[in-house]
């Protein structure tokens, strides 16, 4: 298994868990839940924030937050 931060540009997983509990219900409030699919729309320069398409909407999060969702292959 792997984060959200492993996947490349246009790829697709599913998601398994989230790790912190601290951000857990933030996260699954935005859309973040257990076998959601989501694709990875782009990186800033930096790579200090990811943009995800999740459930037909884009949203960004920081990779210190990504990292914490552990997806699966779609």
């Amino acid at each position: 298994m792997k984060n959200l931060n492993d996947l490349k540009i246009n790829e697709e997983a599913i998601i398994d868990r989230i790790e912190n509990t601290a951000l857990k219900r933030r996260l699954m409030d935005i859309g973040f839940v257990k076998n959601a699919k989501v694709k990875l729309i782009l990186k800033n320069f930096g790579d200090s924030m990811r943009a995800y398409q999740i459930k037909n909407t884009i949203m960004a999060l920081r990779t210190s937050d990504s990292k914490n969702i552990i997806v699966k292959k779609s």
